[in-house]
């Protein structure tokens, strides 16, 4: 497939370019400047444009299978950024002709109860919070949209560096917690479950979600 990656460079949207590359796939990382891929991403391919500027993400993204987005803030951008990040992605996809659009979501979003989502808990921590509500106003942005076949992929409450080990579980809207209490994928199994979900959708206008 012909991928087209927002926020590549990043610590998940990395292992999601290198193991789409490594299925054989084509991935074209869309950064904000020019800048030097890293070297695991040899054979991807480079294209600029500025996240704001839908016509500019419409010209590099046209001719993709899918648009997929790992975009998160940086340290001292604002976090409501997200949403308009993604709703500049949906109208450039509308725009570029390409249907599927594939995001990496926030863990807040998954409901711990019938209608109550994690990020409302009493026991959330305050220090995340800015980035999970702003995660779920992008959520809300691809919730009114019906004329793209989006997924919402959300990782566990913990992500970081691990081995890819696989005996991972995915499932929509719900919250996922291992036997031991705790929600935890890595970046190599979050990104194994991402790109599967791009091969083959199973999440399609759904929130989803993937944990040991």
């Amino acid at each position: 497939m012909n991928i087209a990656l927002v926020g590549a460079t990043g610590n998940i949207g990395r292992e999601i370019a290198r193991q789409a590359l490594a299925r054989g796939h084509q991935v074209t990382a869309i950064v904000r400047r020019e800048t030097d891929l890293p070297a695991e991403l040899d054979g991807a391919q480079l294209a600029v444009a500025a996240l704001d500027d839908t016509d500019a993400l419409a010209a590099v993204i046209a001719g993709h299978d899918v648009l997929a987005s790992a975009f998160g803030p940086r340290p001292g951008d604002a976090p409501s950024q997200v949403g308009a990040v993604i709703a500049h992605l949906t109208d450039a996809a509308r725009q570029a002709g390409v249907h599927r659009l594939v995001v990496v979501g926030g863990a807040g979003s998954l409901e711990v109860a019938p209608g109550v989502q994690l990020v409302d808990t009493p026991t959330f921590p305050d220090a995340y919070k800015p980035v999970a509500l702003a995660h779920r106003e992008a959520l809300k942005v691809l919730q009114a949209t019906d004329d793209l076949d989006w997924t919402f992929y959300s990782p566990a409450a913990e992500i970081g560096p691990g081995p890819q080990r696989g005996g991972f579980r995915t499932q929509a809207r719900n919250f996922l917690v291992g036997d031991d209490g705790h929600s935890r994928i890595s970046y190599a199994d979050y990104a194994d479950a991402f790109v599967s979900e791009i091969e083959t959708p199973q999440y399609l206008r759904q929130i989803a979600t993937v944990a040991y």
